[in-house]
């Protein structure tokens, strides 16, 4: 284990990014005790609460949105205790995925009782769909504090790096998979996809000699889509058959 020590980047104490999302949900950054510095893209929205957030009496950022708030500091309360269980995640898949690693988002919606309605990935680059379930189901078993004003959204990021002692797998661009997503794509949206909704799926899978896909994680921007859905784009692209990367497995990202 003292080899993987770079694994899941937990919480500084201060400072962490906060991002204000254009649906004025929180958003919680997740990384390093000095985290590189990310632009807010709803700034207007800030500008105008900003008298509000400067009289709070949390000592960390409070977004107002349109529905309740909640404070960076009560969500890290809520999350900090549960890392050890977000690493198991990872660790327990090693052996299927000896390259694993990447970057999820997991948007949340509680309820007035701070447990949590749902959580799904907005933004994934995992690739194996079994850590992102175990993930999520850890996440859903968050109780967070009561949020001010109803209920309130945000969204989580978290990261893993390649175990320090695996080379990271090489890294490819959806052209270079066009043909088979040319092939594949649409009939994966038509199965899985429900009549009515107009999702997108960003896909991202592993690749192993031979063209055979190891494993393959999926995010969307729906919350209402189950996770059936989700379980059903990664098994489709699980039975592609992709380019040979040769002896040393690819990564590859693409929307669907």
């Amino acid at each position: 284990m003292n080899k993987r020590t770079n694994l899941l980047r937990r919480w500084g104490a201060l400072p962490f990014s906060i991002i204000v999302a254009a649906s004025c949900a929180l958003v919680v950054g997740c990384g390093s005790s000095t985290p590189n510095p990310v632009e807010p893209v709803a700034q207007t929205h800030v500008d105008r609460h900003r008298e509000a957030i400067e009289s709070e009496p949390e000592r960390q950022v409070q977004i107002e949105g349109l529905m309740g708030t909640i404070s960076a500091d009560r969500v890290n309360q809520a999350m900090e205790p549960r890392m050890d269980r977000f690493l198991r995640c990872f660790t327990d898949r090693y052996d299927a995925v000896r390259v694993l690693g990447g970057h999820i988002e997991m948007s949340f919606r509680i309820h007035i009782d701070g447990t949590v309605r749902w959580v799904y990935p907005s933004t994934s680059t995992i690739g194996d769909r079994a850590t992102e379930r175990c993930l999520l189901d850890v996440a859903g078993r968050a109780r967070f504090s009561r949020p001010r004003g109803g209920e309130a959204e945000f969204a989580y990021p978290l990261d893993l790096d390649t175990p320090e002692d695996v080379r990271p797998p090489v890294s490819w661009s959806s052209s270079d998979i066009t043909d088979v997503l040319e092939e594949n794509g649409q009939a994966v949206v038509s199965s899985c996809r429900p009549r009515g909704s107009r999702a997108q799926f960003n896909v991202t899978a592993y690749v192993k000699r031979g063209g055979d896909v190891m494993a393959a994680g999926v995010s969307c921007d729906d919350p209402e889509l189950s996770s059936q859905v989700l379980d059903c784009v990664a098994d489709a692209v699980k039975s592609w058959n992709m380019p040979d990367p040769g002896s040393y497995p690819a990564k590859v990202s693409f929307t669907l």
